[in-house]
């Protein structure tokens, strides 16, 4: 996507400052919370309740970068960091941002993220946020005959 600098350039701005509106470390994080919200939004009214009582949270951390070689923003994918307790699991996404005036003129002025899709999100819900609390493999042998 064009970085906040360039839409800011085009829209009459000449003197947007990179380092203000794209030297962030969250611009990734900002549209992957809204990822996790049109997930939540989509799921059922149960499965969401499941997931909120049962359920590894899903939590966006801080973005990683500024990854300003293309392999290695290529090749660094989304990370997912459960805590200790294996309540939550923090979703970081790695990001390319160039300036305006970068040196290579074929990436000048873009925001690259790494985005979570909603699917995903849909599928955390229902099935992966619940391996550890409610599942066949978290049930104790008491449990699983009752």
């Amino acid at each position: 996507m064009l970085s906040q600098q360039m839409i800011k350039i085009h829209s009459g701005h000449p003197d947007a400052n990179f380092t203000e509106t794209d030297d962030n470390h969250h611009t990734c994080k900002d549209i992957n919370q809204k990822a996790l919200e049109k997930g939540l939004s989509m799921a059922s009214p149960k499965a969401v309740e499941r997931y909120n009582k049962f359920g590894k949270k899903l939590v966006m951390g801080e973005d990683k970068g500024p990854l300003n070689a293309g392999p290695l923003w290529i090749w660094t994918y989304l990370s997912y960091t459960d805590n200790a307790d294996k309540t939550e699991t923090t979703v970081v996404a790695p990001y390319m941002s160039t300036p305006a005036d970068y040196w290579e003129p074929q990436v000048r002025g873009f925001h690259y993220c790494k985005l979570l899709n909603p699917s995903t999100v849909i599928e955390w819900i229902y099935v992966t946020s619940l391996k550890e609390r409610d599942s066949r493999k978290s049930a104790t042998q008491e449990t699983m005959f009752l």
